[in-house]
């Protein structure tokens, strides 16, 4: 049975570039804007995979990339995972290339002067040449982007007589709108290439609709700090910005190894890329070696290399299914390995690494401890509930994560599959035997696919009703039942479908806390901050980002410069800002804690022991 799996792949295999046969090489031919591959014509993939690894590693696991993963996961050999190159996970990390100009999750979007089909690299836009921009202090030295037809190279430039830096990889950029990030390589005098072994965030970012600067870590005033004919032992103040140090490890797949350059450069070394679909961006080479590298999060980071399994003709014991990890702590350290704010064990990488072994994290089951590869950077609020800098850290504190029902990660979001939802969360829910269809965060079917009957509006809202409300459709209009049980919790007008989001069950207890220097996102916590918290704590100071106070979930989704209701909070409060010690938030909270407090008139948050109950 193996054997003829592992003829069926070969046979599966029509159609890629093989970027070892012969020893590396670069892409075909421009064509497409979401490049995939149908396999190759012979076995030249397994040839490369010998080429490159023993027999001995290959049977112990390496990285060898989703295309061979998706070459039989078509659904005629296998379960179908093809969906997955339409996530963000598939192609958030890019190559640039000129033939995707402007196209959103494929190529440069910077469009600051506004031409309908060539980005602002392609039109030469000089920022010494125009007025307005975050780079007017820099002038005449102020960055200008330029662009290489004969090799299809992005460049920026450190003024008329500056460096000119390679735009290696862009990072996000995927929707029109979407902001975009640049990380560059330097041109230095003392390596082979003549360029920096490490790649660095350039001088700004595109967002969206304008620039935002990063010129503090490349000008002192409007004097770039770096000059032509360096070498890399110069970059040392600028490894702050060394996107191989600082961020990678989250964005390959797999760490093949990482270290130190005798000059002080940190780099990371991704696994090379075995085969590369013609025209696609989606493997930039992230450590300067000339060859593609598995860039973005592929199949096998949340399944675990998946050589022997390929040897094996498909043998699933050779492969790592998350789905049969039984404890949910366990299941979640599929999304945690990166989801979370964090350095490596000793602090040495900004991502998940175990220094002590020096070695990066591989899906097992059963999972690897995760805290022997990661410090926790992140901060809490006075609280200590809520987070202030943090991704989905606070997760980890939650009933979902913690109680008997066992909730992972997994059981919410599909990581291989865009829904009718945002952010990957699932549409279809199967628990305890009943499947509910079309369920929408947005209207609360979602969230009440679990909690109905018993678990929430006892003895109002079941199981079937749910599904039944569901069937009609994603935006099936709901049941006056299934409102009225919903308002009566809320103490709140059912409006979960409309902007505002009232009575939606994300909008209280998913209500953000975190972000890096403004509130956004979403909480993970599920437990709503309190307005008695604010007043509590509302002299605390010396946090991250300057915050101050302590927020509530009442106040950041909406009360707070939205519904305004009360005469002594100004209208113009910010929603986003992390100030929450301010009297103006005092005050709206000494409202808010009425209902949602202690002795609260809609949610009592009086203990039980002191309440005598």
């Amino acid at each position: 049975m193996r054997r003829v799996g592992l003829i069926a792949f070969v046979i599966a295999l029509v159609g890629v570039t093989a970027a070892y046969a012969g020893g590396p090489q670069l892409r075909a031919s421009h064509a497409g804007t979401r490049a995939t591959t149908s396999g190759w014509s012979n076995a030249a993939a397994l040839t490369n995979l010998r080429s490159m690894y023993s027999q001995q590693q290959l049977e112990e696991g390496v990285f060898v990339g989703s295309e061979f993963c998706l070459a039989c996961h078509t659904g005629k050999i296998a379960p179908d995972e093809t969906e997955w190159r339409e996530t963000n996970h598939s192609h958030v990390l890019r190559k640039p290339m000129g033939m995707y100009s402007l196209v959103p999750g494929s190529g440069v979007l910077a469009n600051y002067l506004g031409d309908p089909s060539q980005d602002d690299f392609m039109m030469g836009l000089d920022f010494n040449q125009v007025s307005g921009t975050p780079f007017d202090g820099l002038k005449p030295n102020a960055p200008i982007l330029s662009y290489d037809a004969t090799t299809d190279q992005y460049f920026i430039q450190l003024g008329p007589d500056g460096l000119k830096l390679l735009v290696a990889a862009t990072w996000a950029g995927m929707s029109e709108g979407n902001g975009q990030r640049y990380m560059v390589r330097i041109p230095v005098s003392d390596t082979p290439t003549g360029y920096s072994n490490a790649i660095y965030f350039a001088p700004f970012a595109w967002g969206g609709s304008g620039y935002s600067s990063n010129a503090s870590s490349w000008y002192d005033g409007n004097t770039p700090k770096y000059a032509p004919g360096i070498s890399s032992s110069d970059l040392a103040s600028l490894q702050g910005q060394n996107y191989l140090k600082n961020c990678v490890g989250c964005h390959i797949t797999g760490v093949r190894s990482n270290g130190v350059t005798a000059q002080g450069e940190y780099v990371t070394h991704p696994y090379p890329a075995a085969l590369v679909a013609p025209d696609s961006p989606d493997y930039p080479d992230l450590d300067g070696d000339g060859i593609p590298d598995l860039a973005n999060i592929g199949c096998e980071s949340c399944h675990g290399p998946g050589s022997a399994h390929i040897l094996a003709g498909g043998d699933p014991s050779k492969i790592v299914n998350p789905a049969d990890i039984s404890n949910n702590q366990d299941r979640s350290a599929t999304c945690l390995q990166c989801h979370v704010e964090v350095e490596s064990s000793d602090g040495t990488w900004g991502y998940t690494y175990d220094d002590a072994d020096n070695k990066g994290y591989v899906l097992t089951n059963p999972p690897d401890d995760l805290s022997k590869y990661q410090t926790f950077t992140g901060a809490l609020w006075p609280d200590g509930v809520h987070y202030i800098a943090e991704r989905i850290d606070d997760f980890k504190s939650s009933a979902h994560y913690q109680g008997a029902h066992g909730i992972a990660c997994n059981d919410c979001h599909d990581a291989m599959a865009e829904t009718m939802n945002d952010s990957q969360v699932r549409d279809t829910i199967t628990r305890s035997g009943t499947t509910y269809t079309n369920v929408n965060v947005d209207d609360d079917s979602f969230c009440m696919a679990c909690h109905h009957d018993p678990y929430f509006a006892t003895g109002k809202v079941t199981a079937d009703d749910v599904a039944n409300w569901k069937a009609a459709g994603f935006n099936a209009p709901i049941p006056d039942s299934i409102r009225d049980a919903i308002e009566e919790h809320t103490h709140h007008p059912y409006g979960a479908t409309r902007s505002l989001g009232l009575s939606r069950c994300i909008t209280c207890h998913m209500s953000p806390t975190a972000g890096h220097g403004s509130i956004s996102g979403y909480s993970h916590t599920f437990w709503p901050a309190r307005p008695e918290d604010t007043i509590a704590y509302a002299g605390a100071t010396g946090m991250t980002y300057g915050a101050t106070g302590n927020p509530n979930a009442c106040s950041v989704s909406c009360h707070r410069g939205k519904v305004i209701l009360f005469s002594d909070v100004p209208a113009n409060l910010n929603p986003a800002s992390m100030q929450f010690g301010t009297q103006d938030d005092v005050n709206l909270a000494q409202h808010l804690v009425k209902y949602f407090g202690p002795g609260g008139l809609w949610w009592d948050t009086t203990p039980a022991e002191s309440s005598g109950n």
